[in-house]
């Protein structure tokens, strides 16, 4: 029985081997193989043989310190009103001297307004203006007393220069008063226009302070008093943006 097993044990062995599955290498995954191993080693560092540009030992931060050295200075910033808003809207506020110049019996009084301005542009704007004033006085033992709430749409002209703004303008609107010369008085509203000028330095970030100067004109404001209410105003005004 063990003769037959050992002359058959080579027939078994054989049949075993052609029904198994061996592990075979194709030429074609041989060469995916060597063209992998190829890009891993694109990846390899760069010899040191090889030109970059660079000096051997030259670190990253020192040659990028190199690099911004060569780039250009960046421009200086310049004070901009632009982008403030003092040349979008603002509000100010104006107070000084008032001299109605057409009423000799009276002297010099006070005027205090407060506008809003809008530009349309950094070079014309749209000014809603309200105010006050008051004046008294006597001459030749007559007395006179005079307040008055004028309130005016104006239209501005500006011209910039750096961080000041000269400007002139003309207005068109109403003065409501109430005047009182010897044994006369009349109140009411009377038509009236002014022209500006002025100038005005902004001092912050969104704060202009300035000088402005007024001349009033209007109608006669009664037969009885038979004078208008012409005047001229220099005022200092505090302009701020929100």
């Amino acid at each position: 029985m063990s003769k037959l097993f050992l002359a058959l044990a080579p027939v078994l062995l054989a049949s075993c081997a052609a029904t198994s599955n061996p592990l075979v290498v194709s030429s074609d995954y041989a060469a995916d193989a060597s063209d992998v191993y190829t890009r891993l080693d694109d990846t390899a560092p760069v010899s040191a043989d090889l030109d970059t540009g660079f000096d051997a030992g030259t670190t990253f931060s020192a040659d990028a310190a190199a690099m911004a050295a060569t780039l250009p200075a960046p421009a200086p910033t310049y004070y901009s009103l632009e982008d403030e808003g003092l040349r979008e809207s603002r509000w100010t506020i104006k107070g000084g001297l008032y001299d109605a110049d057409d009423i000799s019996e009276l002297d010099d009084g006070w005027i205090a307004t407060v506008s809003w301005m809008k530009f349309f542009t950094s070079l014309l704007a749209l000014e809603l203006e309200l105010g006050y004033f008051t004046t008294d006085g006597s001459s030749g033992g007559i007395s006179a007393d005079l307040w008055g709430i004028p309130i005016f749409v104006n239209g501005r002209v500006n011209l910039p220069v750096w961080v000041i703004d000269l400007y002139a303008g003309l207005g068109l609107g109403t003065i409501y008063y109430d005047v009182e010369v010897g044994a006369n008085d009349d109140d009411g509203f009377i038509w009236a226009g002014q022209a500006f000028l002025g100038g005005t330095v902004n001092v912050a970030d969104s704060i202009a302070l300035g000088l402005e100067a007024k001349y009033y004109v209007t109608d006669d404001v009664s037969s009885s008093i038979d004078s208008n209410l012409d005047a001229i105003a220099v005022m200092i005004t505090l302009g701020f943006a929100r």
